[in-house]
């Protein structure tokens, strides 16, 4: 008997004894009243609705307005498409670029081998003369000596299957053109570029040179396939500084556009959400050229505008099931990284501080995590949003395996979580995961009703005293945001109508006149009095409208995809999960003050959406 099969059989016999209980019965008949009501309630038929649909947006005249970027490269793609497209096509140039990517994706150790004989000739002509890069030429002659592809190996190694397995992935291998994997041609072309990067490295660093190697492939691949970039971009926004996202983000953007000329069967998707998000996107930038510091608030609209625009790379280049899966698995795997490494800065004491707590009223809480994003409450943040998608993989994967491996990462965000003692944070995992049973396994209502009370007896009282010192005005950092909250009020009655524009210093040349207690403060520590105080009355408006339209749309979505037990269905609801926890910890503070964090719950937003198109395609709705 193999052990799966056992404990498959023993829960079956558990849930069988649990479905046949009295109280079990009792808690189904409560739960199907409640599920009646909402499922009859003005709410959910509202939310059910299709209230506007894109194109009504798209006739009116501030739609118009709003699209005329997207009507001119529809304009483009009409006149010049075509011949760009041939142009490009028969470019010698970016035939010579389509030979390297593809020989570095098909890991050619012959092209590989001339590359690296190239590149410390060109280090060593530069006056760099070393053993090591001397080795890297007797690396590469050997090298050259093999002609074969190391991906085609890799593709059917144990390793990579049992990866494929556990994250329940089903990887496509033939991502290079075989035909350009072959001739001598490759070998000169290898030889000649590692030869002028290498003299490039030798006279700036012998690093720059290596790294540009794999830089350049990674830059060719974008151009070529713009989704590549956007598994990039989701895989390093909790892990790469900030403005190499952006310049990441302008990189995809820029191919997306190219793309959407030269493909006659590209059609631009908005969505309502996307109208709202450019009406935000323009009413920050009237606020910023209005900034009482618009030289920084213009440089902050332009990382806003780079992130934001992460949404229509998703929804544009997410077109079928597997490549939305392949991005929720990338997104969870690079969550998994950051908790890891959260986790390893408590165990090993890691350049952790205690500089975000009241330590005479926390003695016993020695320390809180922050990872790669700089912040206890930061990371908690993020976590709020990957969690959820973590736990969406586990319920929907069909082996056990792989249920036990999500599982297990989602353990390790929780983990991380709890050990970022963000009160806030805490509370908005409960609400995401109120969402969440609501949506997607009712049942588990009458299991919550029995843990809850039993959560208190086994959690450490350090735990237990951070979460009931919610609201305690003896916290320092209760009573330092109350005060903030105070003066962030009195400054929105003057500068309700166009805010003061965005960034700490717009803020932070107003708020001194409005400060109660002489609280300094580079923001409000509220996301709602924020984007209040940042872009006046308009720009919260849009900004709830958004939200109001996305639970619409996942509304919609969770219909067409056949509701609670479908896959799609049960993702979308753990992402919505995820925002709507997002937005709770947005009450106790600034979620868009860390840049990364903004740009990963547009990406989360873009991705929910793009499951909505996945399911209705499907379906055959029109979308």
């Amino acid at each position: 008997m193999n052990n799966p099969g056992y404990f498959e059989s023993l829960w079956s016999v558990i849930w069988t004894w649990i479905k046949n209980s009295l109280i079990y019965k009792i808690l189904c008949k409560i739960y199907g009243g409640i599920s009646g009501s909402w499922q009859r309630s003005m709410i959910t038929s509202w939310l059910r609705r299709e209230t506007f649909s894109a194109d009504a947006f798209k006739n009116s005249i501030i739609g118009k307005i709003l699209c005329f970027p997207f009507t001119i490269l529809e304009f483009l793609q009409k006149k010049i498409g075509a011949p760009l497209g041939k142009l490009i096509e028969n470019s010698l140039f970016i035939n010579l670029c389509k030979g390297y990517l593809h020989n570095l994706l098909a890991l050619n150790l012959r092209f590989i081998g001339f590359t690296l004989m190239g590149l410390g000739v060109g280090i060593m002509a530069s006056g760099n003369l070393s053993l090591i890069w001397a080795g890297l030429v007797v690396i590469g002659v050997i090298l050259a000596f093999f002609d074969l592809n190391a991906t085609d190996w890799l593709s059917g190694s144990g390793l990579i299957r049992l990866v494929c397995h556990l994250f329940n992935l089903e990887p496509d291998f033939n991502w290079y053109n075989h035909s350009l994997t072959e001739g001598k041609g490759r070998c000169v072309l290898g030889a000649v570029s590692g030869l002028l990067l290498g003299a490039v490295g030798g006279l700036i660093h012998p690093l720059i040179g290596i790294l540009a190697v794999f830089g350049i492939a990674v830059l060719f691949l974008i151009m070529e396939r713009p989704i590549a970039g956007v598994y990039f971009l989701v895989l390093l926004a909790p892990l790469a500084p900030t403005m190499a996202l952006a310049g990441l983000s302008m990189l995809i953007i820029f191919s997306l556009v190219i793309k959407s000329i030269i493909d006659a069967n590209f059609k631009w998707r908005i969505t309502g959400t996307g109208f709202l998000l450019l009406a935000f996107l323009f009413v920050y930038l009237i606020g910023a050229i209005n900034s009482f510091s618009m030289i920084k608030s213009l440089s902050i609209w332009a990382i806003y505008a780079a992130f934001i625009f992460s949404f229509f790379m998703i929804i544009n280049l997410i077109r079928d099931r597997k490549q939305l899966k392949h991005l929720l698995v990338t997104f969870v795997f690079s969550g998994l990284l950051v908790c890891l490494y959260g986790i390893a800065q408590y165990v090993f004491g890691w350049d952790t501080q205690q500089a975000w707590m009241d330590e005479e009223m926390f003695s016993d809480i020695k320390m809180r995590i922050y990872s790669t994003l700089e912040n206890p409450n930061v990371l908690g943040e993020y976590i709020l949003l990957v969690l959820p998608a973590a736990i969406g993989l586990m319920w929907t994967s069909k082996k056990m395996w792989q249920k036990i491996t999500y599982a297990g990462i989602s353990g390790i965000m929780l983990v991380a979580l709890i050990m970022t003692f963000s009160r806030g944070c805490w509370v908005g995992l409960m609400a995401a995961a109120a969402v969440f049973i609501t949506f997607a396994a009712g049942k588990l209502w009458g299991l919550a009703l029995i843990a809850l009370p039993v959560i208190p007896a086994i959690l450490p009282e350090s735990i237990i005293n951070r979460f009931t010192s919610i609201g305690d005005m003896k916290d320092s950092s209760t009573s330092y945001r109350v005060y903030i909250w105070m003066g962030t009020l009195a400054m929105i009655k003057d500068f309700w109508l166009c805010g003061i524009g965005m960034g700490e210093e717009a803020f932070k040349s107003v708020y001194p006149f409005y400060s109660y207690n002489g609280i300094v403060a580079p923001h409000s520590h509220n996301l709602f009095l924020q984007i209040l105080v940042e872009s006046g009355a308009v720009g919260i408006i849009l900004f709830v409208g958004i939200m109001i339209f996305f639970f619409k749309r996942m509304m919609t979505g969770y219909q067409a995809g056949g509701g609670k037990g479908k896959v799609l269905p049960t993702m979308m609801t753990a992402l919505a999960a995820g925002v709507c926890g997002f937005l709770v910890q947005g009450m106790f503070d600034n979620c868009f003050y860390n840049y990364r964090v903004m740009l990963i719950f547009w990406q989360v937003i873009a991705m929910a959406v793009a499951a909505v198109y996945v399911a209705k395609s499907e379906k055959g709705d029109k979308i």
